[in-house]
């Protein structure tokens, strides 16, 4: 059998001491952690660990080892008397402490590259360390370092600060594919999506978009809920020769299913070829969010028939449909075989949709009793949804019980006052109507919700009393003149 010999890499071949030494040639491959102690403990009784450059191998080599402690990382970087560059690189992206390793390198008088500033923003979670370290880069200047921007931009995105993102965004002097798609998909995370796409449809002018441009752009369409956008994108991805890529297949699966056309969603579905636990997972997940349950789980049976396995996010999906269509004999042996057939543990999500799959049926009792023997604590998404079946079977002791639950793990009670206050109402029992309302009254206000409709492909979107709409006084006319021949009337 002819065997296949691993391309060497550049820094082996123009350094001669890894040409020549065998035991340093094991750093070419990625070494287990055990060999890589054995190399470390022959470069220190050598001296061969003195060498920046074997140093520094090392140093990699141990940061991405599998299973090893950050810590050993750490140990190696601070035993290396000159460390280089690439070493403050390697240990700035492993520690948990990335601008002290920053300041060990400025005050060793070794200069940061583009690399450096990639991982300290890469590391550093908090939105007021990216700013320093965005003022540090421009003083350095990198300011049109499109590497270094892009990792700016990103950094900005992951910890929300869109405006920030933009302001980077719109500041770089030349913008690549990696640029323009960091901006798509930053922006989409951000919750501007229709942003997203106007930046989409600019960067169409400068630059050709990839699979991850046009799988985020799609992701925006499905976040507006616009059926016209998704079929304009999806005409682009045939178009643009897109039409055979997996991923963007997937996420058109995805898009149409949120933006309303599970016929859609299905024809892509249907017409995609070597379909993965994503693609069936994005179908069975679109059909149970129109309320097709059973269609959802004969899809998830196909899947399986199929060999691929089920992972997490498909047996949320599944549960959800089996909730949605009152399936609850199928929804507990698929909730079963979760542990004993795949060995995946069950998480909160999972939870809820069985809370919410036995409440929907009207077994209570079955829910409450997971509720109690949940491993942990029931979130206000499955506690509201029990309430609400509470209130639909008029159950008044249990509503009871789950009201002074979701208080104790939430400042705002809003909606659980009001469910309440109806079902006392129903009771004829006043005092306790005026004593919760009181009490909702007297609580945290609820954070202000937006809605939004596609008009002719134009995405609008409105918060309550906002005025801030460019047609919200032709809008007002409209609607007082759609009032005025209802005057009189009472609705209940």
């Amino acid at each position: 059998m002819m065997q296949i010999e691993e391309e060497v890499p550049s820094w082996v071949r123009s350094n001669r001491l890894f040409q020549g030494h065998p035991r340093l040639q094991l750093l070419l491959r990625r070494p287990s952690l055990r060999s890589l102690r054995s190399i470390l403990a022959h470069a220190l009784v050598t001296g061969l660990f003195r060498n920046p450059f074997v140093a520094s191998r090392l140093l990699h080599r141990a940061a991405e080892a599998p299973g090893a402690d950050p810590s050993f990382a750490a140990s190696l970087f601070s035993a290396m008397t000159n460390p280089n560059p690439f070493s403050f690189n390697t240990a700035i992206a492993v520690s948990a402490d990335p601008l002290s390793v920053y300041s060990q390198m400025l005050v060793k008088r070794v200069p940061p590259d583009s690399h450096t500033f990639s991982s300290l923003l890469n590391s550093t979670p908090a939105a007021a360390a990216a700013r320093s370290i965005h003022a540090h880069l421009l003083l350095l200047g990198f300011r049109h370092d499109p590497f270094v921007q892009t990792a700016l931009l990103t950094a900005y995105s992951r910890r929300g600060s869109a405006d920030h993102a933009l302001r980077v965004f719109d500041a770089m002097p030349h913008r690549d594919v990696v640029s323009w798609t960091a901006a798509v998909s930053g922006l989409v995370a951000l919750g501007r999506p229709a942003t997203a796409v106007r930046v989409f449809a600019s960067m169409r002018l400068h630059a050709a978009p990839n699979d991850a441009t046009m799988v985020s752009v799609v992701s925006a369409s499905a976040v507006l809920g616009s059926l016209a956008l998704a079929r304009c994108l999806h005409a682009y991805v045939e178009k643009a020769g897109f039409g055979g890529r997996l991923s963007v297949r997937n996420s058109l699966v995805d898009s149409y299913a949120k933006c309303g056309s599970v016929a859609c969603a299905r024809g892509v579905f249907d017409r995609t070829g070597g379909r993965d636990l994503f693609s069936w997972t994005a179908m069975v997940a679109g059909l149970a969010s129109h309320g097709l349950g059973r269609e959802a789980v004969d899809v998830f049976g196909a899947m399986r028939r199929a060999g691929l396995v089920p992972d997490s996010t498909a047996f949320v999906a599944v549960l959800s449909a089996c909730s949605h269509a009152g399936l609850v004999e199928e929804g507990v042996r698929i909730f079963d075989s979760m542990q004993t057939v795949y060995g995946i543990m069950p998480d909160i999500k999972h939870y809820g949709c069985m809370v919410d799959l036995y409440s929907r049926a009207g077994l209570l009792g079955s829910a409450y009793e997971l509720l109690l023997n949940m491993p942990m604590e029931p979130n206000l998404v499955i506690l509201g949804a029990f309430l609400s079946a509470c209130r639909l079977n008029e159950n008044l002791e249990l509503a009871e019980i789950v009201t002074k639950k979701i208080e104790s793990v939430c400042h705002y009670q809003g909606g659980a006052h009001v469910l309440l206050s109806n079902m006392y109402a129903n009771k004829k029992q006043w005092h306790e109507v005026v004593s919760v309302r009181e009490a909702a009254r007297s609580g945290d206000g609820k954070p202000q919700g937006r809605s939004s409709i596609d008009v002719r492909g134009v995405v609008h979107e409105f918060g309550v009393e906002d005025r801030s709409h460019p047609l919200a006084r032709e809008m007002t006319l409209v609607l007082n003149g759609l009032a005025k021949p209802i005057e009189g009337f009472v609705f209940l």
